[in-house]
């Protein structure tokens, strides 16, 4: 946000300024609890450290990353393999989750999902589109943001929430603001394909409840939503569905 390749734009803008983190361990390494209550039950999840080989991919899904280095194509073949457990889970076996000409994934009909992945986790929603319209999933390290980010990402009320905090949490707390307008954007994108600003997206936080509420630009068809954002591990991560 803003987007010319998504889904995943706004978050090399912000890792434009820090060193790459593709070889970095941040934080623990994930487990199969590390986003315990983020979503509804309805909403399967599963969460690893960034760890499978480009050989565990399916022959379509090997040719998207053929010529990637390999960092890159270890994050490819985790989101694809996290995506194929929680297929299984809803009768869907050796699923080529393959992507379309915005990268977007092209889950199975009647599914929605949502990858993320940074440092050495990964993080994959999915869930029925009977239910939900969308689904949207950040991860992030819990660390503050680089210099000049908190301009590019944050309205006057949130820079006003930022000041409300301890100086010392506010690069970390501008994270999360980050955190929650990838994850409201990947929930809407995929349906709506329009790319949104930062700003576009104001967020008003509930640390205390590990909730916030977003408002979405009038397009979305949704005046408020509301998610939850967690700080584990290490880890900053933020989920929202929309129904």
């Amino acid at each position: 946000m803003p987007r010319r390749d998504p889904p995943d734009p706004g978050t090399r803008t912000l890792r434009a300024h820090e060193a790459d983190e593709s070889e970095r361990r941040f934080a623990e390494p994930a487990n199969a609890h590390l986003l315990d209550d983020l979503f509804e039950p309805r909403i399967r999840v599963d969460a690893s450290p960034i760890q499978f080989p480009y050989s565990d991919l399916l022959e379509g899904e090997a040719k998207l990353v053929a010529s990637a280095i390999e960092s890159r194509q270890r994050e490819f073949s985790t989101g694809r393999v996290l995506a194929r457990r929680l297929l299984r889970q809803m009768n869907v076996a050796d699923f080529e989750l393959l992507r379309d000409e915005d990268r977007v994934p092209k889950w199975p009909v009647g599914i929605v999902g949502s990858i993320s992945h940074t440092g050495n986790l990964c993080a994959v929603a999915i869930a029925p589109e009977s239910e939900y319209r969308g689904i949207g999933l950040d991860v992030e390290p819990d660390r503050p943001v680089g210099p000049g980010i908190e301009g590019r990402v944050c309205t006057p009320l949130e820079v006003a929430w930022l000041e409300t905090g301890p100086t010392a949490d506010r690069g970390q707390r501008c994270r999360m603001i980050f955190s929650i307008k990838e994850a409201v954007y990947k929930a809407f994108y995929p349906r709506l394909r329009e790319s949104w600003g930062f700003r576009d997206v104001s967020v008003e936080l509930d640390l205390a409840a590990q909730r916030f509420t977003a408002k979405a630009p009038p397009s979305s068809g949704s005046a408020r939503v509301e998610g939850r954002l967690l700080r584990r591990a290490g880890w900053i991560i933020s989920g929202i569905a929309i129904r």
